[in-house]
C-alpha cells in the first residue's frame, strides 16, 4: 500500500534523506520515530506528493508519487506537522467545506461532518470561528480534516502531540478502528513512543536520514537487550560449557538451576542456544529477556549514532 525504495531529498547541503527504504501492507499502521530534523517529515512529504525526491521512487496505492500526483491525493488524508487552518471559518464551516472538495455530496458530506465533530467532542463547538480555537483543539479539526473523505491511507505526523489524553485516546481507539472494519494503512510519524509501541506493527527508527534500525517493537526490543535468564529442569556442567560456546554470549553465570549470561544480539543467540540445548538433551523451561522498554532500545540505536557505531542488523522480518 505504501511502498518507499532508496529515496532521496537534499536540502542546499544538507542531505535529508539518504536511502530510506520501507513497504508497509494493507491496514497496518507502521511508524516513523526519530529526533527533529531526522527525515520523517521529508518522507511524508514526499509521499503526501508534496516535495519531490532527488532520487528513488515510492508509490502510495500502487500510484508513483511523481507520475501519478493526482491519484495519490485523492487516496490520502494527511496530518501535517503545523496544519493551517481557515481561522475565520466555523469548525463547521471548515469541515463542509473540504468535504465539497473531496467530492462528498449534501447528506452524506452532513453526516459525515457531525459524525468526525461528535468523535472529537467538538459538536457543541461547531458554531465557532477557528481562530477562537486552542492548539489542541485545532488540532481534533486538523484531524478531522484528514479522515473527512474516508481515505484508504493515512499520514499522520504528531497526531496526538497537541491533545488531551482523552481525545489522544480516542484518536488511537479510532485509528485501531480503521485498520479493522475499513483495512486503511497509516504511516505515523510520533515521538511518543509509548504510543508508537502501542499502534505501530513496524517501526523504523530514522536519523541523519536515513533508517538506523527496522523491526517489530519487540524485534527492536530484542534486538539491543543484554541480559538472558535460561532456566532448564536440570543444570549440567556439560549444558553450561554449551552455552558458554555459542558465539555472541558472554558473561555467563549459572546459580539455583538457572544460567544467566549476556548478548549483543539476542535475535540471533537466543535461538541458537535454545536450539544447541534441546539438541543435547535438555529440558528448556524459560527463557526470559532483560525487561526493556522501546524509549531504551530507541536511545541505544541513537547513542550508537552519535558514537559513530553502525547499527545493529535489522531484527529479522515478520510476516
Amino acid at each position: 500500500m505504501i511502498e518507499a525504495q532508496g529515496l532521496q531529498k537534499r536540502f542546499r547541503d544538507k542531505m535529508a534523506l539518504d536511502g530510506m527504504t520501507f513497504s508497509v501492507p494493507e491496514g497496518k499502521i507502521y511508524g516513523l520515530l526519530g529526533p527533529n530534523g531526522a527525515g520523517k517529515t521529508t518522507t511524508m512529504r514526499i509521499l503526501a506528493c508534496l516535495l519531490s525526491p532527488d532520487g528513488g521512487e515510492a508509490w502510495v496505492a500502487g500510484h508513483n508519487v511523481q507520475k501519478e500526483p493526482s491519484a495519490v491525493r485523492e487516496t490520502i488524508g494527511i496530518l501535517t506537522e503545523v496544519p493551517g487552518l481557515y481561522d475565520r471559518l466555523k469548525a463547521y464551516e471548515y469541515l463542509d467545506f473540504f468535504g465539497k472538495m473531496y467530492g462528498l455530496k449534501g447528506p452524506a458530506r452532513r453526516a459525515r461532518v457531525e459524525e468526525l465533530l461528535r468523535l472529537l467532542n467538538l459538536w457543541d463547538l461547531r458554531g465557532q470561528r477557528l481562530r477562537s480555537f486552542s492548539k489542541g483543539m485545532k488540532q481534533k479539526v486538523a484531524i478531522a480534516r484528514a479522515l473527512i473523505h474516508k481515505p484508504r491511507v493515512l499520514l499522520f505526523d504528531e497526531p496526538t502531540a497537541a491533545l488531551d489524553p482523552e481525545a489522544a485516546k480516542t484518536v488511537r481507539d479510532h485509528l485501531v478502528e480503521l485498520i479493522t472494519s475499513q483495512r486503511c494503512t497509516v504511516l505515523l510519524c510520533t515521538h511518543n513512543l509509548a504510543e508508537a509501541e502501542r499502534l505501530c506493527w513496524r517501526l523504523t527508527i530514522v536519523q541523519q536520514g536515513r533508517a538506523v534500525a527496522e523491526g517489530t517493537p519487540i524485534d527492536l526490543k530484542a534486538a539491543v537487550a543484554n541480559d538472558v535468564r535460561l532456566t532448564l529442569r536440570s543444570v549440567l556442567p556439560e549444558y553450561v560449557t554449551l552455552v558458554q560456546s555459542v558465539p555472541g554470549v558472554h558473561g555467563i553465570d549459572n546459580q539455583n538451576g538457572t544460567i544467566t549470561y549476556r548478548t549483543n544480539d539476542a535475535a540471533t543467540v537466543n535461538p541458537a542456544v535454545v536450539r544447541e540445548l534441546v539438541h543435547a538433551g535438555a529440558e528448556v523451561m524459560a527463557l526470559q529477556l532483560e525487561a526493556i522498554g522501546l524509549e531504551d532500545a530507541y536511545l541505544h540505536y541513537m547513542r550508537n549514532v552519535a558514537n559513530g557505531k553502525d547499527a545493529p542488523s535489522n531484527p529479522a522480518r515478520a510476516d
